[in-house]
């Protein structure tokens, strides 16, 4: 496979995981602020300043997720760059 191909291949592969895992992440640090919240108060539902740290909470934590798959398939997207590098150069080289 080419390198356009190569680079299709993990740019759709990218998009969908994080999206998936940001969502998935979001959901779940917002929850978990508003299930501390309704633990330690006692009282629902949450008020405003805690609906705005349960949308502040679940953002970073979308941000971290999706940026720590991206870093994640980068990196791997250029490993597999390099040995199919080194497979081609295998091969020119006569060797298998």
């Amino acid at each position: 496979m080419g390198i356009l191909g190569n680079l299709i291949k993990y740019i759709f592969r990218a998009f969908f995981r994080i999206v998936t895992s940001s969502l998935l992440f979001a959901i779940i640090g917002a929850g978990l602020v508003l299930l501390v919240s309704s633990v330690a108060t006692g009282k629902w539902p949450p008020t405003p300043l805690t609906i705005a740290a349960c949308v502040v909470i679940g953002l970073l934590a979308a941000y971290a997720a999706g940026m720590t798959v991206l870093v994640g398939t980068a990196i791997g997207a250029v490993r597999d760059a390099e040995q199919d590098v080194a497979k081609d150069v295998r091969e020119v080289e006569g060797k298998k």
